[in-house]
This record gives C-alpha cells, sequence and structure tokens, in this order.
C-alpha cells in the first residue's frame, strides 16, 4: 500500500497532548502568584499607627515608626517592610527587616515599632516593602511623617 492510499489520522496525539500538559502546569504556577504583586499598590495601603511620632530635635531629628497595613485584596498578603528613608535631601535609609501578614479584606496589621533618625525632618516617609509570592520585587509607598511628637526625646545619635 502506498502513502496515498492510508487513511489520515484524525485528533491529537498523545506526544502533543503530553507537551501542551508540560507547558500548563508552570503557566498556572505562575500566575497564581502574579495577582498579589500586580494588585498590591492597589489593595494594600501603608500608614503609621496612631502612636508613631516625630522628634524634633537638634541637629539629629528622630521619628517613633510602627508601619501598618490595610489589605483590601479578597486574599491575605504576607509583606516583609525592608527599609525607610525620608523624602528630604540625603536623608539616610534604616533597614527594617519586619515580616507581616495582613488576612484578606483586613487591617491595619502593624510592625513593632523602630526608631529612624535623620538630619533633616520629612514631610513624607518611603517605606520599601517587598511581597511574598514575588522574590525581587521591591514597592514603595510614602506616607505622611506622623504630625504629633513624641513624648520623651528618642535616642538618635
Amino acid at each position: 500500500m502506498s502513502e496515498l492510499n492510508e487513511p489520515q489520522k484524525s485528533g491529537v496525539s498523545r506526544r502533543t497532548v503530553t507537551k501542551a500538559m508540560a507547558w500548563s502546569v508552570p503557566a498556572i504556577a505562575v500566575a497564581a502568584t502574579v495577582p498579589n504583586a500586580a494588585a498590591s499598590p492597589i489593595c494594600l495601603t501603608a500608614t503609621f499607627s496612631g502612636t508613631s511620632c516625630k522628634d524634633p530635635g537638634n541637629p539629629t531629628k528622630g521619628y517613633r515608626l510602627q508601619v501598618c497595613f490595610t489589605n483590601s485584596c479578597n486574599a491575605a498578603i504576607t509583606v516583609n517592610v525592608i527599609s525607610v528613608r525620608g523624602d528630604t535631601g540625603q536623608a539616610p535609609t534604616q533597614a527594617v527587616n519586619q515580616q507581616i501578614v495582613i488576612p484578606a479584606n483586613s487591617g491595619p496589621v502593624c510592625t513593632t515599632e523602630f526608631v529612624y533618625c535623620s538630619t533633616s525632618s520629612a514631610n513624607f516617609i518611603e517605606v520599601s516593602y517587598s511581597l511574598a509570592g514575588a522574590p525581587g520585587t521591591v514597592l514603595t509607598q510614602n506616607v505622611a511623617s506622623p504630625p504629633q511628637e513624641c513624648a520623651n526625646t528618642l535616642n538618635c545619635p
């Protein structure tokens, strides 16, 4: 029998199905982590707690801060607060390195308090953070500096 007389095969081969399955699984796994990272600027809001305050010392200014996040997403988000930095001139960056989990549609959930020292007063403090499931991605939000003065002087050098 020649090739011209053979009936045409219809359908999809097992090899084609196997290749398609191998490519679809990683795509689904990656897609599952993207919504939290992509939605974070929209559904995560950073603020400072009501106990956060400023020490307008001279020459070094200080802030007692507690970073809080509100999550309006439909899934819990794990946030690693990396650092804070004032918005003026050569303001130093200070490491924070605190991780918090904000449940879905809840908040605020806050870090523990820490002291940020600077040589100038800031109108806003930039909060840098990353999200679990989005390695290498650093997001920032500018948060208004706390308006109230601290009751006690902070120990800034």
